[in-house]
């Protein structure tokens, strides 16, 4: 069985379609956790009418209440309480496809061992179908696919690994998720397929990532969690410095974070880096210029 966790934070009016892309799973050994972190809007009424539409006896429900403590405060709420020996999350705005957790479970299968497994995400307008390519990577993850194939709505993972590694870091609020699977990561490694069966939905509410997030609860502010890591493997540590580079660059125009920022961009290796990376932290605005009249 697969548990599927959502966390649910006023989604009142998308949180019945993310609900609905479950239940219309093909495969169905599964459990759903819904956990109402402190909402103020109707979304937990929303849920249980709902519910009282589905014939119990058909699915295992459950709906776990906690005052407001963040994403990753009710997903390991949602862990802990799982029965499944996996558990995948879902966010409250986002939808699977029919086949999401059957190709799941075929990964599973296929890579065992693994402490985290992922499937293809991509963002589309509401209504709107995907448009498929040939053929996509199959196989073990190098850190080349550790963000594309692990996000918040298409990764399952190992719950005694999840429980291992700590759970998730309830001090983030942007890049938790992404801590989280890197650390499931370096424990017995994972396995993707790249094929999209999860979909963000652009025009979902409240989404967090479209705010600059206080660098103080951002994964960068972090990087001391991975300096063993850093030192032992230089794949990681080209493949982690240049996430975090990337992820530091926006606050280096922010008079708040812009000290700070530029004291941990000091940390990083950049003689692995390119030379644009390194252009665009030396001289910021002017790269800023650069992109803006060539449109980069």
């Amino acid at each position: 069985m697969i548990s599927v966790v959502i966390p649910l934070y006023n989604k009142e009016h998308s949180i019945v379609s993310t609900i609905e892309s479950v239940v219309a799973q093909t495969y169905k050994d599964w459990e759903l956790i819904v956990i109402n972190d402190g909402s103020t809007d109707k979304s937990l009424l929303t849920v249980k009418e709902y519910f009282s539409k589905l014939p119990i006896t058909n699915y295992k429900l459950q709906i776990l209440e906690q005052p407001n403590g963040g994403v990753s405060s009710a997903r390991n709420a949602g862990i802990l309480v799982a029965q499944g020996d996996y558990i995948a999350f879902l966010d409250g705005d986002d939808i699977w496809d029919k086949d999401f957790l059957k190709e799941m479970t075929r990964l599973i299968a296929d890579y065992p061992g693994k402490s985290i497994y992922g499937l293809g995400c991509i963002q589309i307008n509401r209504d709107e179908k995907p448009i498929l390519k040939d053929s996509y990577y199959r196989g073990v993850s190098g850190w080349n696919y550790a963000t594309m194939a692990f996000t918040g709505s298409s990764a399952c993972v190992n719950k005694d690994d999840a429980i291992e590694v700590g759970l998730f870091d309830t001090r983030m609020t942007h890049g938790e998720d992404l801590d989280m699977w890197w650390r499931l990561m370096m424990l017995h490694g994972g396995a993707s397929y790249m094929r999209p069966y999860a979909y963000y939905i652009q025009d979902a509410e409240n989404r967090a990532m479209h705010r600059l997030a206080p660098l103080q609860k951002h994964i960068p502010y972090f990087v001391d969690k991975f300096a063993e890591a850093r030192a032992k493997n230089i794949k990681f540590r080209r493949f982690f410095d240049k996430e975090m580079i990337q992820r530091l660059y926006p606050y280096l125009f922010d008079s708040r974070y812009r000290k700070e920022a530029k004291q941990l961009v000091g940390i990083f290796d950049y003689s692995l880096q390119t030379g644009s990376l390194k252009w665009r932290l030396k001289w910021p605005r002017i790269y800023r210029m650069y992109k803006r009249i060539f449109r980069i």
